[in-house]
């Protein structure tokens, strides 16, 4: 018979990844601070789609991309799993 677990153990805590915004020259340094993982490898900005957002990877690391995007809400840099990445 399995044992049950603890109940500390069954909830799981997720930190949220990193996000920056403010002016384009201040959010991306920023953001690169923040890196969820160490080498931060640079790009010349690329088209990507985020899950329904067009957006432009500017770095990425093993395991996330670095995007940046210009909407209403205003300049926005942050980290994305790279899974959830596409390329256009």
């Amino acid at each position: 018979m399995p044992l049950s677990p603890e109940p500390a153990e069954k909830s799981a805590v997720l930190s949220p990844l990193p996000q920056a915004s403010g002016t384009r020259d201040t959010a991306p340094e920023d953001a690169l601070r923040q890196a969820p993982g160490r080498p931060v490898l640079m790009l010349r900005p690329a088209p990507v789609k985020v899950r329904a957002i067009t957006c432009h990877a500017i770095a990425y690391t093993v395991t996330h991309v670095l995007v940046e995007r210009d909407d209403d809400a205003g300049y926005q840099a942050s980290w994305e799993a790279s899974w959830l990445v596409r390329r256009l």
